[in-house]
């Protein structure tokens, strides 16, 4: 139970550092609440589809397999510069709307499409298995099923408050600005996928 209580505090801990997924999230929770929670849901469900690779063992695939690694790393990147060019053509183009399930897929395929997500959990989780009785797979289960939890919690409080200081601080969401901020943010994050 105790390392179950240290891998706890540390998936915490992990999370909450600024990375590309809690910046994702906080950027688009500015001009909605929603859209940050859908953020949220879809990053997370792309945290269950790297769990279930290491349940079943294909994470020894994809660990040696570079060209794999490297077609993930571009496609990332290119993934995250069109939504930056998107989210200007939104702006420019009164009449664009985003979709729910547009909302919910950007968070997966961001998470999918970053190849540093599943390698971190190919080296972290390891580090943390808790029982030499029960499966390698099943104790990958238990302790993605924790992280995710805590991933999802953390990013809705983000999203949450991000909404909430930006309607504080009376953030003019409108406003052509922040538009060019949050293309900006799409680009930082898809050049960090390639580092």
């Amino acid at each position: 139970m105790d390392q179950l209580l240290l891998f706890l505090i540390s998936s915490i801990a992990l999370t909450l550092i600024p990375g590309p997924d809690i910046i994702f999230v906080l950027n688009q929770s500015l001009e909605n609440k929603k859209s940050g929670l859908l953020i949220s849901i879809g990053l997370c469900s792309g945290l269950v589809i790297h769990t279930l690779i290491l349940v079943f063992g294909l994470s020894v695939f994809i660990e040696t397999n570079e060209y794999l690694i490297n077609y993930l790393k571009y496609f990332g990147t290119l993934y995250l510069f069109y939504l930056a060019y998107a989210e200007l053509k939104t702006k420019f183009n009164v009449d664009a709307k985003v979709e729910n399930t547009n909302l919910f897929f950007r968070g997966l395929y961001m998470n999918l499409v970053n190849p540093k997500v599943l390698l971190f959990f190919i080296a972290y989780f390891p580090n943390f298995l808790f029982s030499e009785t029960i499966s390698t797979s099943l104790q990958f289960l238990v302790l993605g099923s924790i992280f995710i939890s805590q991933a999802l919690i953390i990013f809705f409080i983000a999203s949450i408050a991000s909404n909430n200081l930006a309607s504080f601080l009376k953030i003019d969401t409108k406003n052509y600005k922040l538009t060019y901020f949050k293309s900006l943010v799409f680009i930082i994050i898809g050049l960090s996928i390639l580092l």
